[in-house]
C-alpha cells in the first residue's frame, strides 16, 4: 500500500475547502478556516508535494458528445511491470490501479469517437504484454462520482471537523445536457490539468490567447455544469483505506434503488452500462478498512433488492488518475472566445 503522511484536521479542512472551490485564493482559504495564510499554503504544499491532494479540473466525459468511455479488468500472465507502464503512457487511459480478484489491472479510457475505442479495445490493448484475458464494461450513464469528497467528509467527521462540500454536490455532469466540446475549449480543460490553480494568464500564454479568452472558456464549462475546477485525493495516501470494485447485475424488471445504494456512505462512484460477465452496474466503494468494506458490500449493497454480486477486484495501489481529455478531431461547434 502507498506511504501516508500524518493527516491534520487543519490539512482536512484545506482539502474539503479546495473540494468546494479550488481556485480559492489563498488569503479567502485562510480567512474561511480562520486560519494564517502561511498555515493555508504550508498544508496545501505539504498535502500536494506528497501527492495526497492536487487541484485539477474534473469531467464527466459522458456529458460530452462523441466521448467514449469503458473500464476494463485485464488478467496478466506473468509480470505485470511492464503492462502497467505501457497502460500509464496512454494518453487516453486515464485511471490505472493494481488489483487482487477478477482482475489483475483495472483501468479506465476515455476516447473521442467509436472508431477510436474500436482500434483501442481491439489493437492497444491486445498488444499489452501477458494480456491473458480482456473483460470491458462499456460505461453509459454515470450515476455518482464524487471524487472522493465522502472520504475526506468521514475523517473530518472522526476528527471534528466541518465539510464544505457534499457527496452529491460533488458528482459533476451527471444529470446535464450532452455537451459538444469543441477544440479550443478541450485545449484549455488539459493545460489545467498540470494546475487548476494556475493563473489564467499563464494558461493562456501557453495556449497563445488572452486571459481574458481562458476566463471566458472556464466560465462557460462551469455554467454548463460539465466541469468542476476541485481538489482531488488519493485514499491509499490519505490514509488506510480499503477499496474495491464491484460488479452488479440486477433482476428482471432491472430497477435498482439508486438512492439506497447512493446513500451508503462508502460508495463512491457508481456507473450504469453492461460487461464484466453481465454486469449492470459497476460500483466503487472506499472503507476505513476490510471489515468496514465488508460490512458495507454485504449489509447495504448486495442487500439491495434484484441485485447479484458477480464481479470483484480489490484495489492494492493507483498507478495513474488523470482527467485528460483527447481534442476533438473536427472543427468546434460551440461558440468559442
Amino acid at each position: 500500500m502507498d506511504a501516508t503522511i500524518d493527516i491534520r484536521r487543519r490539512d482536512l479542512e484545506v482539502v474539503s475547502a479546495l473540494q468546494f472551490d479550488g481556485r480559492m485564493p489563498m488569503a479567502a482559504l485562510a480567512e474561511r478556516l480562520g486560519i494564517s495564510v502561511y498555515a493555508a499554503t504550508e498544508s496545501y504544499r505539504r498535502l500536494t508535494s506528497a501527492g495526497v491532494m492536487s487541484v485539477v479540473p474534473v469531467v464527466n466525459p459522458l456529458s460530452l458528445s462523441d466521448y467514449c468511455q469503458v473500464i476494463v479488468g485485464l488478467r496478466i500472465n506473468g509480470e505485470r511491470g511492464e503492462a502497467i507502464a505501457r497502460l500509464k503512457s496512454m494518453p487516453q487511459v486515464t485511471y490505472v490501479v493494481r488489483a487482487l480478484g477478477d482482475a489483475d489491472i483495472i483501468a479506465e479510457a476515455v476516447v473521442y469517437t467509436s472508431a477510436a475505442m474500436d482500434r483501442f479495445l481491439k489493437s492497444d490493448l491486445r498488444r499489452l504484454p501477458g494480456l491473458e484475458r480482456m473483460q470491458v464494461f462499456s460505461c453509459a450513464k454515470l450515476i455518482l462520482d464524487d471524487h472522493n469528497v465522502s472520504v475526506v467528509n468521514r475523517m473530518l467527521k472522526a476528527c471534528g471537523g466541518r465539510a464544505m462540500l457534499g457527496k452529491r454536490d460533488a458528482n459533476v455532469g451527471a444529470d446535464v445536457p450532452v455537451t459538444v466540446l469543441g477544440e479550443r475549449m478541450a485545449e484549455t480543460f488539459n493545460a489545467l490539468q498540470e494546475d487548476g490553480r494556475a493563473s489564467y494568464a499563464s494558461i493562456g500564454a501557453s495556449l497563445g490567447v488572452t486571459h481574458a479568452a481562458v476566463r471566458g472558456r472556464v466560465k462557460r464549462l462551469e455554467d454548463a455544469g460539465v466541469m468542476r475546477v476541485m481538489a482531488t485525493v488519493s485514499p491509499m495516501r490519505l490514509g488506510r483505506f480499503s477499496q474495491a470494485f464491484i460488479g452488479l447485475a440486477v433482476r428482471p424488471p432491472y430497477e435498482l434503488d439508486v438512492e439506497r445504494l447512493l446513500g451508503v456512505d462508502e460508495v463512491t462512484y457508481v456507473m450504469s452500462g453492461v460487461g464484466l460477465g453481465g454486469a449492470d452496474y459497476l460500483v466503487e466503494a472506499i472503507a476505513d478498512d476490510d471489515d468496514a468494506l465488508w460490512h458495507a458490500v454485504d449489509r447495504s449493497i448486495r442487500s439491495l433488492d434484484g441485485v447479484t454480486q458477480i464481479w470483484w477486484a480489490t484495489t492494492v495501489g493507483v498507478e495513474k488518475e488523470s482527467y485528460w481529455l483527447e481534442p476533438p478531431v473536427e472543427a468546434a461547434r460551440l461558440a468559442e472566445g
